[in-house]
């Protein structure tokens, strides 16, 4: 089959290119077992000590969450999340799960392979064909330590591939897999989803979803200097790293409180984020300045908004008197949507299943839990406070990777 590429080094008594079938027979391991958590604290400590690694951030957030003082703490919540009683059910791992990476985000397939690994899972990762540097760093940095004879007992449960879009591999795959992972657009889901699986195997699926912004007037103007200019550099973070184009990077900045405070807030948050993106310089393509005006022109003549740019068309925002997400429009690479909403209740009118996150500043949290209890509504999978934003959690878009990757065996 010439259009599967094997990744998977050389490494002693390993086949370079071990035929998916094969896994089958290869047992899985225990729950965080030993073997697991030694390879993500290597990789964790790979990555840390990189220097290709370092320029960029979501590779150093990767490392940082694979520490090891971080596994231990997921791996205590996760055993209480299970209730591990003497009567308990017995967790073990599916077998083998299947992970289809997504294009747009070059590390979102080491948090689900890692779950899936962690649960004693043997795994099949399918490596994107799009290259970038970071995607070079990262495989480059696994295929070494999987090449280690420490690292054995992972690299004979791990097969990582890389393929142009083609049915008949996908479909091979998909044939040995318990659990199928997509991660990717509406449209990869959909193809995927019509390649069958066996009959006793599952599927997850992370399609398109959308995110938004959500400030207090009130909590800005009340908030120190020194707390705005956090926040700024912290919404910056959430938005500016993958391009804006992550699924939980906020497009839609929308304030809650009277349009007037909202207005004056607005002009101090957008000319500390304009300086923020001029200092930090993002890698941005002539063609995303393009699109950014385009768009926005394009909103300008359809609903009448209002465009601004801030110190240059690095930062573009679009002011809406109708707030909404406006998807088909959205470019990224520094394009936000701008409203406002007189109170926290009016929001559930803006939110349907696709809005995945949302992050906050100058909120209690335990006005947003008020809100989320009170209001149920149709959408939302995650509030977090600036700069959580692309933090990952084994909780994502409302469903638990930790309880998806095992099944529950009774014993009474």
């Amino acid at each position: 089959m010439s259009t599967l590429a094997f990744l998977n080094p050389e490494v002693p008594g390993i086949p370079t290119a071990v035929a998916p079938e094969a896994l089958a027979g290869v047992p899985v391991l225990p729950p965080y077992s030993d073997a697991a958590l030694d390879f993500a604290a290597s990789l964790s400590d790979t990555l840390m000590h990189a220097p290709q690694a370092r320029a960029y951030p979501e590779l150093t957030a990767l490392a940082f969450w694979l520490r090891r003082a971080n596994l231990a703490r997921l791996r205590e919540g996760v055993m209480q999340r299970w209730q591990l009683r003497a009567d308990a059910p017995v967790m073990l791992p599916r077998g083998t799960v299947l992970h289809i990476a997504p294009a747009n985000v070059d590390t979102i397939f080491v948090y689900s392979w890692m779950l899936a690994l962690l649960s004693g899972n043997r795994n099949i990762v399918r490596v994107s064909t799009r290259e970038s540097p970071q995607a070079a760093v990262l495989t480059s940095a696994v295929c070494r330590l999987l090449a280690e004879p420490a690292h054995q007992p992972i690299a004979q449960r791990t097969l990582l591939v890389r393929y142009a879009p083609n049915d008949a591999v996908t479909a091979r795959l998909s044939s040995v897999c318990d659990v199928r992972v997509i991660w990717g657009g509406n449209d990869t889901v959909a193809a995927i989803r019509r390649i069958a699986l066996p009959p006793t195997a599952t599927e997850i699926c992370f399609p398109n979803k959308y995110s938004l912004a959500l400030l207090s007037a009130s909590g800005w103007a009340a908030a120190s200097p020194a707390q705005q200019q956090a926040w700024v550099e912290a919404f910056h973070n959430d938005a500016y790293w993958f391009g804006q184009m992550a699924c939980s990077s906020p497009r839609l900045v929308l304030w809650v409180g009277a349009r007037d405070q909202a207005r004056e807030a607005s002009a101090g948050f957008w000319a500390g984020l304009g300086a923020t993106v001029a200092a930090k310089a993002p890698a941005l393509a002539d063609a995303d300045y393009v699109n950014k005006l385009v768009a926005a022109d394009s909103l300008a003549i359809e609903t009448c908004a209002e465009m601004r740019t801030e110190r240059s068309n690095d930062v573009v925002r679009v002011w809406l008197d109708e707030p909404a997400l406006h998807v088909s429009r959205h470019c990224g690479a520094g394009l936000f949507f701008e409203s406002s909403i007189p109170v926290l209740a009016a929001l559930p009118a803006l939110l349907n299943r696709t809005v995945q996150t949302v992050t906050h500043a100058g909120f209690d949290p335990a006005e947003l839990r008020r809100f989320v209890a009170g209001t149920l509504p149709g959408g939302i999978d995650r509030i977090v406070p600036f700069g959580k934003a692309l933090s990952f959690a084994p909780v994502w878009d409302g469903l638990d990777l930790t309880r998806a990757f095992v099944r529950e065996v009774s014993v009474l």
